[in-house]
């Protein structure tokens, strides 16, 4: 099913038993699943009649418009968060051949310094397919 997962696992000596338990133990979470699907478990016309008689029943607040109040400013609780801050002295220029050689003793799979040939900021990244990549502005 798109975006549910279901895992049955059985331990035994015998492979094919093991095979044939979990076998059964997940098609008895598929009836389960259908049979509480039916019965509004999850979701269905069951929540769809809760989640309108919820919404009935908050009442409706007059806005006026000619009172001076001031807004709150909406906070996303799943915005990410700065965990830890890291600083690097790019005053004192390198070559890309020493940021190569810094980029194995980081803990990231990049290194920010500024370029001695270029004097710019420049990036130095370890590769998904392998071997390093540079970006330059």
């Amino acid at each position: 099913m798109k975006g549910t997962t279901f895992a049955c696992t059985h331990a035994s000596p015998d492979m094919y038993n093991s095979i044939d338990q979990a076998s059964h133990a997940l098609q008895r979470k598929l009836v389960k699943y259908k049979e509480r699907r039916q019965d509004g478990w999850h979701g269905g016309a069951a929540m769809a009649e809760d989640f309108l008689a919820a919404l009935e029943s908050f009442e409706s607040v007059d806005i006026d418009d000619s009172a001076d109040t001031t807004e709150e400013e909406y906070v996303d609780p799943e915005a990410p968060t700065i965990t830890k801050v890291k600083s690097f002295d790019l005053e004192k220029a390198i070559s890309v051949q020493e940021a190569i050689f810094a980029l194995d003793y980081v803990d990231h799979d990049f290194y920010v310094f500024r370029n001695e040939v270029t004097d710019k900021i420049t990036v130095v990244y370890k590769r998904n397919g392998g071997g390093i990549g540079l970006v330059e502005p």
